[in-house]
């Protein structure tokens, strides 16, 4: 099986084929973590295409990516993040989040199961901090490539991992023993 970065070269160099292996490795994972970054399903769409758009527009760019999955996260991470600019509608806010157990669980909790609820406090995570969580605990990536994707250090990773981890825990610790989690 060839290597991401073997796919990516041979890319560059032409081969049509290495993209599509690229596309059939990642189109999953790419649109996951957008989905769950955006919380809309037509924008992660967008976001979905756009990523792949750009891989292909980039194509002689990728000679020189050393890790082909830390390049493409961070190509989603920053299309989202414009995305998140652009729909001022959500408050990051901690008011906002320590008000997520009065406002919103009971409904949630009403309508949709305990990973709903957990998805509904990931997402009202800022969205620094939901981006480390989710490239962590649902993309696998290492605190070195999540310091790349980000544009940070791996301190700085872990130091939004462990805040992110604070606050779910906070909204979500009124349902733990409660027969929720």
């Amino acid at each position: 099986m060839r290597t991401d970065e073997d796919l990516a070269r041979a890319f560059a160099a032409g081969d049509d084929l290495a993209f599509a292996a690229l596309y059939n490795r990642y189109k999953q994972q790419v649109y996951v973590f957008a989905l769950r970054m955006l919380r809309q399903p037509e924008q992660a769409r967008d976001i979905f295409q756009s990523a792949f758009l750009k891989i292909f527009e980039c194509r002689r760019d990728l000679t020189g990516v050393l890790r082909f999955r830390s390049w493409i996260f961070t190509i989603v991470r920053n299309l989202c993040l414009n995305e998140l600019r652009r729909d001022k509608t959500i408050d990051y806010s901690s008011e906002e989040m320590e008000n997520f157990q009065a406002d919103d669980a009971g409904m949630i909790l009403e309508k949709e199961d305990e990973s709903r609820l957990l998805m509904e406090a990931i997402a009202r995570l800022k969205p620094e901090y939901r981006e480390v969580l989710l490239l962590r605990e649902y993309q696998d990536l290492p605190y070195d490539e999540i310091a790349a994707v980000t544009g940070s250090t791996e301190s700085a990773v872990k130091s939004r991992l462990f805040k992110a981890r604070q606050q779910l825990h906070k909204m979500l610790k009124p349902y733990v023993g409660k027969g929720q989690w």
